[in-house]
């Protein structure tokens, strides 16, 4: 019996490892872009003492893959938290799918032509999440994915390490709801 070789597209899609070098530097433009973003946050956390909600605004609305509802991929490794996330957005129409390990995201990864956005964790229990991040904007077919950051970071550093590893969005935990929503929202180009 012949096994059919592995296609070099997914080859790579093996989130359950850490890559076997590291990833090249961001490009100089990204840094550029990030560092000009990352202090605009820096306000409204001095005001409120713990929140930080960037997301960029995509130039036209992204239509979701199966042509009538948006999958979006939850990265979480506490379990309530994304219970929460589930109820919010299900409740909104979006479909959800979750993962809270690599070998998680690894088998969500082999599915990702059918999501639409990434909701991704930094600190998970095997995984970093600017490793994973780095990883799916090396891939060839899913580095246009939209991915937004959802951490307990939130520094200045933190920031522009996420928008420079190319996060879509950054928002800080505790996050308000309506905050991720938005950013959700403007990351898919829906906002009304």
């Amino acid at each position: 019996m012949s096994s059919k070789p592995p296609n070099p597209q997914e080859a790579d899609l093996d989130f359950t490892h850490a890559p076997p070098e590291p990833p090249p530097p961001p490009a100089p433009e990204k840094v550029a872009q990030a560092r000009e973003e990352a202090p605009k946050v820096a306000p409204q956390l001095a005001s409120s003492g713990f929140y930080v909600s960037i997301a960029r605004h995509a130039e036209r609305k992204v239509p979701p893959r199966n042509g009538t509802h948006y999958v979006i991929l939850v990265v979480e490794d506490d379990g309530d938290l994304a219970q929460l996330i589930f109820d919010i957005f299900m409740t909104a129409g979006y479909e959800l799918r979750w993962a809270s390990n690599r070998s998680e995201i690894n088998r969500e990864m082999k599915r990702a032509a059918e999501i639409d956005l990434v909701l991704m964790d930094i600190m998970l229990p095997d995984a970093n999440g600017l490793q994973v991040l780095e990883r799916i904007r090396q891939h060839p077919t899913l580095k246009a994915l939209p991915v937004i950051l959802m951490t307990g970071k939130s520094s200045t550093e933190d920031v522009l390490a996420g928008l420079s590893s190319g996060a879509d969005g950054y928002v800080s935990k505790p996050f308000q709801i309506s905050g991720l929503m938005k950013a959700v929202k403007q990351v898919l180009g829906t906002v009304t």
